[in-house]
């Protein structure tokens, strides 16, 4: 195997597993533990008692960890090129650079660059545990939940901005306006507009602490206002990524039918098609049984699936018939 092809392999092993390799979902869920293992160790180390009575075993899994996620990282980089299911990153350079402003690389380097760091610089170790903390984002690369969610934000953000900006502007003026109103009655607790804003934040968002209650009957009327304004308001983004995760989940639906449509054009989806279809399927966060419905709507339009291949688990039917006869 040459170079490129080296490339491909560790490419394909490091990339969330894809159906029918073993070793990448091995290694997938090898280091699906070890992230695991690291945040358990972190707050575990933070109990004092614990870590004086376990702070060599910790020792040993942070370094080794370290080393396991520097070694991943490195690989990452080099083998994103030769990755055939992210052409956008084939260039020998600027792929490679691409691929490192991605999310999810700097995630990678942020849990690493910080402890190789501390060995030219001093660092305080607590900053540390809060960097190694950071490892749990490494999870959503293994999540399709989490892929959808950060699309569904990146899709939302201009309309989640302008709901949260309206907000910030309500909490303003409301702060501003209930620091007149209380200051005179109450300057040790409404002492600057600042505090107010505190006050306003725990209000619009329905906490309601207690700690600072207006005594005025405008303060008063103020904050009725702003409690019932705040309802409407805070659930607004809820119901714009709602909406958000129906409409992306539809276009997801309707990419992989497109996908399934060519695949039919000779009539039959052999078994290489079916690999291809699941992976662009998993790819889009869908899941088996999104795929298997797609499916199964093209057999009720009278255009069955596949006559060789089962829709449900991808493995030749004509190979099982001849057992059969066998």
């Amino acid at each position: 195997m040459d170079l490129h092809g080296v490339r491909a392999r560790t490419a394909a092993i490091l990339d969330v597993s894809i159906n029918g390799d073993r070793v990448s979902r091995i290694v997938d869920y090898f280091l699906i533990c070890l992230i695991i293992v690291n945040v358990v160790a972190v707050i575990l180390e933070s109990v004092e008692e614990i870590h004086a009575r376990w702070a060599y075993t910790f020792y040993l899994i942070e370094r080794v960890s370290l080393l396991i996620f520097s070694i991943e990282y490195v690989l990452r980089v080099w083998s994103i090129v030769d990755n055939s299911y992210r052409p956008k990153y084939a260039h020998r350079l600027w792929g490679r650079l691409k691929f490192m402003r991605s999310p999810m690389a700097i995630i990678d380097l942020v849990a690493i660059a910080p402890f190789w760091l501390s060995l030219i610089f001093p660092m305080d170790l607590r900053f540390l545990r809060v960097v190694r903390l950071l490892r749990v984002l490494k999870l959503t690369r293994y999540s399709a939940a989490m892929n959808l969610l950060f699309d569904v934000l990146r899709e939302e953000a201009r309309v989640i901005g302008a709901a949260m900006f309206t907000v910030f502007i309500l909490v303003i003026l409301t702060a501003s306006a209930t620091y007149l109103a209380e200051n005179a009655t109450q300057p040790e607790v409404f002492s600057n507009i600042p505090q107010a804003m505190w006050w306003a934040v725990v209000t619009v968002t329905t906490v309601g602490y207690g700690d600072m209650v207006p005594v005025t009957p405008f303060g008063k009327f103020l904050g009725s206002l702003l409690g019932f304004i705040g309802v409407a308001m805070v659930a607004l983004p809820a119901g714009i990524m709602a909406s958000g995760f129906s409409n992306a989940l539809h276009r997801r639906r309707n990419n992989l039918r497109r996908e399934v449509d060519l695949a039919l054009k000779d009539g039959v989806i052999d078994r290489y098609e079916s690999e291809l279809l699941k992976s662009h399927a998993q790819s889009l966060s869908l899941s088996d049984a999104d795929m298997n419905e797609i499916l199964h709507e093209h057999a009720a339009s009278g255009h069955p699936a596949d006559s060789r291949v089962c829709p449900h688990c991808g493995h030749s039917l004509q190979d099982r018939s001849d057992r059969h006869a066998a």
